[in-house]
């Protein structure tokens, strides 16, 4: 049996100057920053103060998480100061990553890059009275697949579940989204089929959606080109009026290009705040209204299928085009399918 001997060699601390410790990089697990009021843009106020009023903590991890996660329920702020129903009600939820492992989601992880916990404090410098008003999980990158509920039937919106109730700002970009059956018609005494049953390619389209305690959304005004069988009809002016929020059952986290989005986050305020966007460093983001608030500043609705029949009529969509008339359809099933995300017996798998 042989041995090793190691001798050591021990380092004395010395002591630093200011100047030095200045001087000094690093790179260390936990980050803290604090914004005053009236710094880098903040102009937020509460109680009627004429004055910014409002500092933020934040603390944040160096780091980055991989995240699976499934929910049979998540409900926040039923009741309270909102009043009857809840800010955020969604059912059968689940994070994952946005590619497929083996045929499922199980083994796909959603990223966070940067986590962190933020609090608002109202008249910060003031010990005898100031107050937490505010705060916010969030993280500075993200790049996941959220999934919510169930779709059986993808041609009608009534047997959609998972977003019962939503608050929040989430910006939405549609892409490749197709309308499978679209039938122009022209009236004389019936609508008679003109064309017969053609699709309509929707133009990329992009908003912002600013639900609160919301069930329906709308989308429009967009653009299609349908591809009929002897007549192609440019609609202009496109609005989906009154989607339900329980036909959204896959939302892109990520930038158009697939790569990370910024900004994810989600709060909880007493009065309406504007919170500082990671990404720019400044306060130019969507005020977050009372109570639970959830920012997705960019998420993707890709490839969507749109099987409902939608009947137009060929003259007013010749005229629309023209004229930009609005031509507004009626809700719609997005026609989207739950990710599979199903570890051991879960309920809702």
């Amino acid at each position: 049996m042989g041995f090793a001997a190691f001798q050591s060699a021990s380092a004395e601390l010395t002591s630093m100057s200011d100047q030095e410790l200045a001087a000094a990089t690093g790179q260390s697990l936990y980050t803290s920053n604090y914004i005053a009021p009236g710094q880098s843009g903040n102009n937020n106020r509460v109680d009627g103060s004429s004055t910014a009023n409002v500092g933020f903590y934040r603390l944040g991890l160096q780091a980055t998480l991989d995240l699976n996660l499934n929910a049979q329920s998540i409900q926040l702020g039923c009741g309270g100061v909102n009043g009857p129903g809840c800010d955020i009600d969604l059912s059968n939820v689940s994070l994952s990553g946005l590619n497929q492992v083996n045929g499922s989601y199980a083994g796909s992880d959603a990223t966070m890059k940067n986590p962190f916990i933020e609090f608002a404090i109202k008249n910060p410098t003031t010990l005898s009275t100031r107050e937490i008003v505010g705060f916010r999980l969030g993280a500075a990158e993200a790049l996941g697949l959220l999934s919510v509920g169930t779709n059986g039937d993808l041609s009608t919106p009534n047997d959609d579940t998972g977003i019962r109730s939503l608050s929040g700002d989430i910006g939405i970009q549609v892409t490749n989204a197709t309308l499978t059956d679209v039938r122009a018609c022209t009236l004389i005494i019936l609508c008679l089929p003109l064309t017969g049953k053609g699709t309509a390619n929707v133009a990329s389209y992009n908003t912002v959606l600013t639900p609160q305690r919301a069930s329906t959304f709308n989308l429009g005004p967009m653009t299609a080109i349908t591809s009929p069988n002897l007549l192609s009809l440019t609609l202009r002016n496109v609005n989906v009026n009154d989607i339900p929020y329980a036909t959204v059952h896959q939302l892109q986290i990520s930038k158009p290009d697939g790569t990370p989005t910024n900004d994810l986050s989600l709060s909880l305020q007493r009065a309406p705040i504007t919170w500082q966007k990671l990404s720019t460093g400044d306060f130019s983001g969507v005020t977050a209204q009372k109570g639970w608030w959830i920012s997705v500043p960019q998420a993707q609705f890709n490839n969507l299928v749109i099987t409902q029949p939608v009947t137009v009529d060929a003259i007013g969509a010749v005229l629309g085009a023209i004229i930009n008339t609005p031509v507004n359809l009626n809700p719609i099933d997005l026609g989207q399918i739950p990710a599979h995300n199903c570890y051991g017996n879960l309920k809702f798998c």
